[in-house]
């Protein structure tokens, strides 16, 4: 950050736009924020409150900025939504980080509800985020605005965009707006897919454009007063979240999102596939990556996911004691092949017949049978060594072990144990393996965690 420049008189201006009514959480920390300024004189006593109803959102931002600039001759400009709850000390906090040319836009650590799925009663369920976003790319190659991801507590981070609902902004890039698009700072805008920009980003849009990286501080934290649908399954989720994890097997993913999918059966495909979206995302990364020449699958069920497996081009081996499910009205592609194995997967014969039809070749294998830590366990001792180094051993469904006893017993009544115990057993700290915690981290979700482990080369 450079050095600080006086270019004003250092206040900050607060605006906001209300309905008529605001949330207690907002008052009361507005009234501690105006109590904590009065040792330090840095905050305006006469806030920009414009009264706001439906569909005049934008419009009033802009009236807020206009009157800023034209009205008074302070320096900062500083969006409190009044759905927020904050410190005393959190707009101090922004300005001890601001710079007037170095930094000067930078945001509160805010969170937004997003809708995720419909609930089944005429209700939706939502999912929690921060809003940090970074600049990436459509799959036509456009660029877009996603969620930054995980982000480090405590830091000043540059973004590409970021929300509007506690935003400290400095004069100069106001003016500097004004000058490139008239008093348009908050209008929306279509992307290039023809979806509707919402006006805090099209604002950081705005930023980017003149040149201006917005930042947010991790450190300054606050809260978001939101409605929403509470249900029983929500409930369990709630209680899941709280369940001790093996300190030797931390989650790299999100567990209550995690647990929400399952819950939900997120996870189950036409055809009978029970696999998230996003984890066949990582099986398709991590088969790009190691090439194997053929795939075991114990766990055959309808045969979606072998037949999935197939459609990448690869042989598979897939075994389970009864066949009883197969859908013979899926269809397999007439190459490769598709060889069923009838059997306990953790009886030695029933390997003995999948090594002799692996045949020397370089190797995967997924675990997705008997859940049970003591099956997955022998299934481990005897899959993992027909893994070729350089390839994956994938144990399936570790999300049990972090799931409420409701929540396993809905769909795998009497469950002893789960995958998990079995990993932290025979993989975890096992110098032949390694977990791999990038393919993990993808994406907030999956029912897999700490399930993709690498076999070592010469180990």
């Amino acid at each position: 950050m450079t050095e600080a420049i006086t270019t004003g008189d250092g206040i900050v201006q607060v605006a906001y736009l209300h309905p008529e009514q605001v949330s207690h959480s907002w008052h009361d920390s507005m009234r501690r924020m105006w109590e904590f300024d009065l040792e330090h004189g840095r905050i305006s006593r006469q806030p920009l409150n414009m009264r706001t109803g439906s569909g005049r959102l934008v419009p009033n931002r802009n009236f807020a900025v206009r009157l800023f600039l034209e009205k008074t001759p302070h320096e900062w400009l500083l969006f409190i939504d009044t759905d927020m709850g904050f410190e005393p000390d959190a707009a101090h906090r922004l300005l001890e980080v601001a710079d007037p040319v170095g930094r000067p836009v930078v945001g509160a650590l805010c969170f937004a509800l997003m809708e995720a799925q419909y609930d089944g009663m005429s209700g939706h369920r939502f999912t929690i985020v921060p809003t940090m976003y970074k600049l990436g790319q459509t799959e036509a190659g456009d660029p877009s605005f996603c969620y930054y991801g995980d982000y480090t507590d405590g830091m000043v981070t540059p973004v590409a965009a970021t929300g509007a609902a506690f935003l400290l902004i400095h004069r100069t890039v106001l003016e500097k707006m004004r000058a490139d698009v008239g008093d348009h700072w908050f209008d929306q805008f279509y992307d290039k897919a023809g979806d509707m920009v919402g006006e805090d980003i099209a604002f950081c849009a705005r930023l980017n454009s003149i040149g201006v990286v917005p930042a947010v501080h991790t450190g300054v934290k606050t809260t978001h007063h939101k409605q929403i649908w509470l249900s029983e399954e929500d409930y369990e989720i709630q209680r899941a979240v709280t369940v001790p994890v093996d300190p030797a097997l931390p989650p790299h993913i999100d567990l209550g999102l995690s647990l929400a999918s399952l819950a939900s059966d997120e996870h189950v495909h036409p055809g009978g596939m029970l696999k998230l979206d996003a984890d066949l995302d990582r099986y398709r990364q991590i088969i790009e990556a190691t090439r194997p020449e053929v795939i075991v699958e114990t766990g055959t069920r309808t045969g979606a996911s072998a037949r999935w497996f197939a459609s990448l081009g690869i042989p598979v081996i897939t075994v389970d004691v009864s066949h009883d499910l197969f859908d013979p009205s899926l269809t397999f592609p007439e190459s490769p092949t598709v060889w069923f194995v009838r059997g306990d997967s953790a009886d030695p014969a029933t390997f003995a017949r999948v090594r002799e039809l692996v045949a020397g070749r370089r190797c995967m294998v997924s675990l997705d049978s008997d859940h049970s830590a003591v099956h997955v366990a022998k299934e481990i001792d005897l899959y993992g060594p027909l893994v070729t180094p350089g390839c994956y051993l994938v144990v399936e469904d570790g999300i049990f072990g972090h799931a409420p006893q409701a929540l396993r017993d809905r769909h795998i009544p009497g469950l002893v144990g789960s995958p998990l115990d079995a990993i932290a057993a025979l993989l975890n700290g096992n110098p032949a393996w390694s977990r791999d915690i990038a393919v993990e981290r993808l994406t907030p979700v999956s029912h897999h965690p700490a399930g993709f482990w690498l076999r070592l080369e010469g180990v």
